[in-house]
């Protein structure tokens, strides 16, 4: 797990709320609006802000920003906030744009605004509020409200408003960051209407990845009915029912809730994990500080749970090669030959004792951001890891995992990196089976023709790709349920993708509860309504009717495995099926 994507362009539409205007009070946090902000990644004197004349609005005053002359990454403004904050207070940003000119497709300027989480001055990811906002030609107000999900102390918090990679020229004034306490509603509040690349309903990437989704997905299923005779039997009845669709369609989860027999909402997880998921990945306790400090019986009676319900299981992860996500390896930071060797030893403690245990197994998580131990061994360890863990003969896929697929394009681009270590993998031989690509979703979304850009570049690889820890970090139910329902449409439409695997599906256990499809009371969010639609409905297949004058019934399919049932004259009969897009034809006796 680590970052959000980003990259992309995100439009606010202004929305406002009518009981607005009855919101009285609360902390203004900026005494001085958008000139209470410093500047970050550049100087002063590189005269990238000044102060400008506005006329023709209610203000006249605002900053002009233009990087055309110094454009670089890591640039903007922030400002620290003197109050503590409180798990429940609704916060208020507001503030006002304009576009004058901006190196993007659609020339519209574009910030990032976000509330960051420190430690020791530190930033520590995820931020407490993370929007992208594109604006155009005409003064733009944005309102973005939000809640606190935890208590913050005024030291561990900063506001920042980050200016594109794309050379911009923008003016911005009326920032109001405002803090109304718990007792206000935040449907009360004004609220800006995130958008996307791709967001239309009409447009064109839909037709094309339905079409795609017919081609790789379906496939058509004939089913021939014969008596005892032999002889073709009409008007039999025939139902199809789909028993799994094959693709994944996964959660993170722990053993210890699979086991619970005590309380009550586990057993509501354990059966809606059973109605709507086919695969799982255990969150943590396979993760090197948990396998290394831990008993693994209780892992091992939740896989044996896992099994008895037919629920494939994913292994997460053998090497995460960081100091800061191994501390159980930090005593061998000044000794190599060490390092090698205990990370060695762990793969072959997990794949010997875990044998045959998973379907899927990372075997390397984030080398983009985490590679210390990289930088020690030599890029070339990624190769032998692999090798090692295929040597355990573990029955599993094995996987480069990282979180980067949709961070732009381009050779110095963080997607690029990633595409280059698999590509370093498999030139070097090494035993990769397929990629991972985590897909946690943020304030800033990858457009959607991006998403299937990077997925049909990634495919040119020829390894399977899976979403393996999907979720949508925000606020915003309505964009979350629309991102998330277009999302999975353009992953599902690419035929070398194999599943679509969330972080979790419950608030009680989800480490963003905003994020869960369910809250803690098992009411299902907009974004949940969305998810179930598509895997227990839209994508599945389940029919019936009567065999025609020939003894056929004929159908298209989501490919998978089936029970086919045929009932005539009082008999019954239940013959198992796989269909595929290479289509199936099944002959069905009846005695």
């Amino acid at each position: 797990m680590k970052k959000v994507l980003k990259w992309t362009i995100v439009l606010s539409i202004f929305f406002l709320n009518s009981a607005y205007a009855q919101i009285v009070g609360g902390e203004a946090l900026l005494s001085d609006g958008i000139f209470s902000l410093k500047p970050f990644g550049f100087d002063d004197a590189d005269g990238i802000v000044k102060k400008v004349a506005v006329s023709g609005q209610s203000f006249n005053q605002a900053l002009e920003i233009n990087t055309f002359n110094n454009s670089k990454i890591g640039m903007g403004l922030n400002a620290k906030i003197n109050t503590n904050f409180k798990k429940g207070d609704v916060l208020l940003i507001s503030f006002k744009t304009k576009n004058i000119e901006s190196k993007r497709e659609t020339g519209e300027s574009f910030i990032e605004v976000r509330f960051d989480q420190l430690k020791n001055h530190n930033y520590v990811w995820p931020s407490h509020l993370e929007r992208g906002v594109s604006f155009g030609k005409e003064w733009t107000e944005t309102n973005i409200p939000f809640i606190m999900e935890k208590d913050a102390k005024a030291e561990d918090v900063l506001f920042v408003m980050k200016f594109d990679s794309y050379p911009e020229k923008f003016q911005i004034s009326q920032l109001k960051f405002i803090n109304y306490g718990p007792n206000v509603s935040l449907n009360n509040l004004p609220r800006s209407v995130i958008k996307y690349d791709g967001d239309e309903v009409d447009a064109k990437w839909r037709k094309d990845a339905d079409e795609r989704i017919d081609k790789y997905r379906k496939g058509d299923l004939a089913i021939t009915v014969l008596d005892n005779n032999g002889k073709l039997v009409s008007g039999a009845e025939v139902e199809v029912k789909m028993k799994r669709i094959a693709y994944n369609w996964g959660t993170a989860t722990n053993s210890k809730t699979l086991l619970d027999t005590v309380n009550r909402n586990s057993k509501i997880y354990r059966d809606t994990l059973l109605k709507y998921f086919n695969q799982v990945v255990f969150e943590n306790e396979m993760k090197g500080p948990n396998w290394v400090s831990n008993n693994h019986e209780q892992t091992k009676e939740g896989l044996l749970w896992l099994k008895k319900h037919q629920i494939p299981v994913r292994g997460h992860v053998m090497v995460w090669p960081s100091w800061e996500h191994s501390a159980h390896l930090k005593a061998f930071k000044n000794d190599t030959a060490g390092l090698k060797r205990s990370i060695f030893n762990l793969i072959d403690d997990e794949t010997a004792e875990m044998k045959n245990q998973f379907a899927e197994w990372d075997v390397v998580n984030e080398p983009y951001a985490h590679h210390d131990f990289l930088n020690l061994l030599g890029r070339y360890e990624m190769v032998e890891w692999f090798k090692r863990a295929a040597k355990g003969n573990t029955g599993a896929k094995l996987f480069l995992n990282d979180y980067t697929m949709f961070h732009g394009k381009g050779p110095n681009s963080a997607s690029e990196k990633f595409y280059d270590n698999v590509k370093y993998l498999l030139a070097n031989h090494a035993p990769i089976d397929a990629v991972g690509e985590q897909g946690h979703i943020g304030g800033t979304p990858p457009g959607i023709p991006e998403v299937i850009e990077r997925l049909e570049y990634f495919s040119q690889l020829g390894l399977p790709i899976q979403i393996s820890e999907f979720d949508i970090n925000s606020n915003d139910d309505e964009f979350k349920a629309k991102y998330m329902g277009d999302f999975m449409k353009a992953v599902f439409s690419q035929p070398l993708t194999i599943g679509f695997v969330q972080w979790g599906f419950w608030e009680g256990m989800h480490w963003f509860p905003v994020a869960a499809l369910w809250d803690k009371d098992w009411n299902l969010r907009a974004n949940g309504k969305v998810f179930t639609q598509l895997v227990n409905k839209t994508w599945n297949t389940n029919v019936s009717g009567t065999t025609d004058k020939a003894g056929v019934f004929k159908t298209r399919g989501f490919n998978g495995s089936y029970d086919i049932t045929v009932k005539y004259n009082g008999k019954e009969v239940t013959n198992k099926a796989v269909l595929t897009s290479k289509d199936l034809s099944v002959n069905v006796a009846i005695p």
